[in-house]
């Protein structure tokens, strides 16, 4: 590593991009080889903590540009995320004592984490998340519509609603931002979980959001744009590839006993 920065201005990366050079160029011939009979291991990962017979979710973010959206009225920028859940959250979530027609709300430790770290504004570039009390409304429901001895099928319906005004209150850490905050977002969700019993996994994962978000953090890309806009969310069970083995942005404030946190950070 021998120069980097998170920065949308240009100038700046132009910057960086040239002190790195100028080491690059300063470096000796042997100084810019590794020894091939190096092992390079890290001394911490996230993906150390992949929940492998838990519940992982690929998502997909991207501007609507139309009220009702439409599809053929779409941005032109989109990002990505990952969402991890372990085996014990999700069977907190899918119980063999749901009966077949019984509505449902969704546990906190599934919701929330949705809500916080993943229906947020990061189209353009990387937002912030929300703290808890920041949750002003949460209405995820789920209803289980077919069940039998083998499997249950859930329809997942509802709404959130998170604002963050004024001082950041998730404490000092890799996120904490140099500015007041002014930002929301609210949503509307519909999908699907179908979980077999005998394997103890989630066969099929669906979820839709609306997302109509005001406001803007730092480095989210909305100083140029409107100041509020819908976004269309989709999420789907991850495949089993290292490409999609990688931890969410947010995994050193999901608060959760399994993550692996580097040595001398806390969990907040």
């Amino acid at each position: 590593m021998l120069n980097s920065i998170n920065s949308l201005n240009p100038d700046d990366v132009l910057s960086v991009i040239q002190q790195g050079l100028d080491k690059w160029n300063h470096n000796t011939i042997s100084d810019r080889s590794i020894n091939p009979t190096n092992t390079i291991i890290p001394s911490h990962r996230w993906e150390d903590s992949y929940p492998e017979n838990g519940l992982v979710l690929t998502g997909y973010k991207i501007d609507l540009k139309s009220d009702p959206p439409s599809n053929d009225n779409r941005g032109d920028r989109w990002n990505m995320d990952h969402v991890w859940f372990n085996k014990a959250e999700m069977k907190e979530w899918i119980t063999n004592d749901l009966i077949e027609g019984s509505v449902n709300k969704v546990p906190a430790v599934i919701s929330e984490r949705l809500i916080r770290f993943h229906l947020v504004d990061n189209v353009r570039g990387q937002t912030l998340p929300f703290a808890p009390d920041e949750i002003k409304m949460n209405q995820m429901m789920t209803e289980v519509v077919l069940k039998n001895e083998s499997s249950i099928e859930l329809e997942i319906s509802g709404e959130s609603f998170s604002v963050a005004k004024g001082e950041w209150s998730l404490g000092e850490n890799d996120w904490t931002p140099t500015h007041l905050l002014d930002h929301s977002i609210r949503t509307k969700l519909l999908g699907k979980v179908t979980y077999n019993f005998q394997t103890e996994t989630v066969t099929e994962f669906e979820m839709v959001a609306i997302g109509e978000r005001s406001g803007k953090t730092k480095n989210n890309g909305r100083m140029y744009g409107s100041d509020s806009n819908h976004i269309g969310f989709y999420y789907k069970m991850a495949q089993e590839n290292a490409s999609e083995k990688i931890a969410p942005p947010f995994i050193d404030l999901y608060n959760a006993d399994w993550i692996i946190h580097p040595i001398n950070k806390k969990r907040l």
